[in-house]
């Protein structure tokens, strides 16, 4: 019969066996599926990525749609970055933490769409998919996943003649409805040999089911200011267009782009803004509402939110941010480097996203990144390492959505 000491020695060995056994990966085969997802779901995009080197379960658990589409939801919480885009001296994409005080350099991301577009803007981010387009005047356009880097090359438009072209407004984005990822590009022509605005605008747009297509789905009555969409809520995609004046009063209109029903539309914007004639403001998506930030004569911005969607009586001022000017600007204001060939959303001052603690990122000139605290009126410079000169900075979620399993359109 075996002494007390030994029986205590047996189960200290045991114990350290179980240890060396990977306890942690059998405790979670353990776990029911929904709680084990549960767990994964709220870890960052960066934790989810290292931890598929952990084990087989982990690789094949990370890779699964259902945890893909349940860390989507929570991605706006834990894998918030900025998207870094510059063009010199030649075009390139960095990516940042926003939420980890920690990651403090901006990471240079691969391009494996080098010998397709070697020259690119960025359309837009959504759910953690980036859809790039030439910086030229030529048709590719491509998907890409920074974080499990697929990408996608679409198909062209191919009916355009070139030299015809002025200039293009582009959107990209997700309908939760109807689950369905749409590319819209509109395609301004020259009205003559000076024409640098252009007109007879059309629409095209790019569906994603069985076979890719891109659909003429007419002409559209709408100066859109460029090159991209501003801001996306409910499905639906959002412009400005060129200031217009009538009758000694200047205005400009907020358009909508519906996903599903692919019909443009007029949405109201804020009352005393447009009875004030102020038309320089901007469009971003603030905790799910669409917003517009508004320059004030004294270089201060005010944030109205759409609290009711397309109701004109929600529109609600929330905040007022002051006239800071950041260090990193007050020290360099060199002239831009590079002239963008579709136009530039770059200004003074643009609001980027919210934060889940209240916080608004902004960026000032295309030169440095700030974050506000409404509650205690604080600006804080944010510094990233190794940062070009001029950007332009997009918010982006971090996810594991498959381009390949999404659109469906064959390996890269």
């Amino acid at each position: 019969m075996a002494s007390k000491d030994e029986e205590e020695s047996t189960r200290d060995l045991s114990i350290k066996s179980l240890s060396d056994a990977q306890p942690i990966i059998t405790w979670l085969e353990r776990l029911p599926r929904e709680v084990y997802f549960d767990i994964l779901s709220r870890q960052s995009i960066f934790s989810l990525l290292d931890s598929k080197l952990v084990s087989r379960l982990w690789h094949t658990s990370i890779k699964d749609p259902s945890l893909t589409k349940l860390h989507l939801t929570k991605a706006a919480e834990n894998s918030l970055c900025l998207l870094i885009f510059s063009d010199w001296p030649k075009s390139k994409l960095q990516l940042v933490e926003v939420g980890n005080p920690e990651a403090s350099i901006a990471k240079t991301l691969k391009n494996p769409f080098q010998q397709v577009l070697p020259e690119f803007e960025v359309v837009g981010s959504c759910n953690g998919l980036v859809c790039l387009n030439s910086y030229f005047y030529d048709d590719p356009l491509c998907i890409y996943n920074p974080f499990t880097i697929e990408y996608k090359e679409l198909p062209t438009i191919g009916e355009s003649s070139l030299s015809n072209k002025c200039r293009m407004v582009f959107g990209f984005g997700f309908h939760p409805k109807t689950e369905e990822y749409k590319v819209i590009e509109i395609i301004y022509y020259k009205q003559g040999n000076f024409d640098l605005v252009g007109g007879s605008p059309e629409a095209f747009v790019l569906t994603f089911n069985n076979v890719p297509t891109w659909r003429n789905i007419g002409k559209i009555g709408y100066d859109l200011t460029g090159p991209t969409s501003e801001a996306s809520v409910n499905g639906k995609l959002h412009w400005l267009t060129f200031t217009h004046v009538d009758e000694d009063v200047s205005y400009r209109e907020i358009v909508s782009f519906d996903l599903e029903t692919e019909r443009f539309e007029v949405v109201p914007q804020p009352s005393y803004v447009s009875s004030s004639n102020r038309t320089n403001y901007h469009l971003v998506t603030l905790r799910g509402c669409l917003s517009a930030i508004v320059q004030c004569n004294d270089g201060s911005n005010e944030v109205w939110m759409m609290k009711e969607y397309n109701v004109k009586s929600s529109w609600s001022k929330e905040l007022v941010i002051g006239n800071y000017v950041p260090q990193g600007l007050r020290m360099n204001m060199a002239p831009p480097v590079r002239r963008k060939i579709n136009g530039c959303q770059g200004r003074k001052f643009r609001v980027l996203c919210g934060l889940k603690d209240g916080e608004i990122l902004f960026i000032y000139y295309s030169r440095c990144i700030v974050s506000y605290n409404p509650k205690s009126g604080e600006y804080k410079d944010v510094h990233y390492q190794e940062l070009p000169l001029e950007f332009q900075a997009f918010a982006h979620l971090g996810s594991l959505v498959s381009i390949n399993s999404v659109f469906g359109m064959g390996q890269s």
